[in-house]
């Protein structure tokens, strides 16, 4: 059962030409997401009672062109396909006059917060989100990022401050995109509009963690790989336009 809502583009959620942010456009699909589950009966206060959450496992968006400011967009998401602990979300960003603007999928992971370990989605919430299958043959997994080397790659230290922490307590994926695009040089940057988004996440950071962000940009393409006590926490790869 598809989940829909209206978004006006505000001018905090745009860059330097008025066109709406990647992490912007992230954020939009997360918080739908969110919606079409609380809209379900099942919202952030139901996770918490039931030690439970859904953690956001990989990305894959593309993005055909990006709304600018003062636009009203219509965002809409589903669930696909769930397979024992794992969910396969889908997202769409239409226009006001409903030209396709940006599609993406997600894959998640259902998790007991209390054993800090994958159990099956319980049928309350299958029944629940009404997702276009349950056959595990329909579930589509996104494909593992994987960073491209680079002789002499950027690097630059964050930390997971308070802005950056979640509901689930620990850094929100988005954070990582932000870091991700921070870490470009301007003059990359300038006149680029991301096409394609994956990111894969390997491992939560905690409040106050120290990690770094690796960053090699090649052509219209970069990647980033955010790196903390001797492992990649998140690996994320855009096309650029």
């Amino acid at each position: 059962m598809e989940y829909s809502r209206d978004y006006f583009v505000h001018y905090y959620e745009v860059d330097a030409n008025r066109r709406l942010t990647l992490p912007s456009l992230v954020k939009y699909f997360e918080d739908v997401a969110i919606l079409h589950s609380a809209s379900r009966g099942f919202g952030l206060e139901y996770y918490a009672e039931n030690h439970c959450v859904w953690l956001l496992m990989k990305w894959s968006i593309t993005i055909h062109s990006l709304p600018v400011f003062g636009e009203t967009v219509r965002v809409s998401t589903g669930v696909h396909a769930l397979k024992r602990f794992l969910a396969d979300r889908v997202f769409s960003l239409v226009s006001a006059d409903g030209v396709l603007l940006a599609e993406g999928r997600s894959n998640w992971v259902f998790i007991d917060t209390e054993r800090r370990r994958p159990v099956r989605v319980p049928d309350s919430i299958v029944s629940g989100f009404s997702p276009e299958s349950v056959l595990d043959a329909d579930f589509v997994a996104i494909p593992d990022v994987l960073p491209i080397a680079s002789a002499a790659p950027s690097r630059r230290a964050v930390c997971g401050s308070a802005s950056d922490i979640d509901t689930n307590g620990h850094v929100n994926n988005v954070s990582y995109l932000n870091w991700a695009v921070d870490s470009l040089p301007h003059d990359f940057s300038l006149g680029r509009s991301p096409r394609t988004f994956s990111a894969q996440y390997r491992k939560e950071l905690a409040p106050g963690a120290q990690a770094e962000v690796i960053t090699s940009a090649d052509g219209n393409r970069s990647t980033h790989t955010i790196f903390s006590e001797g492992e990649d926490r998140c690996v994320i790869a855009i096309d650029w336009a």
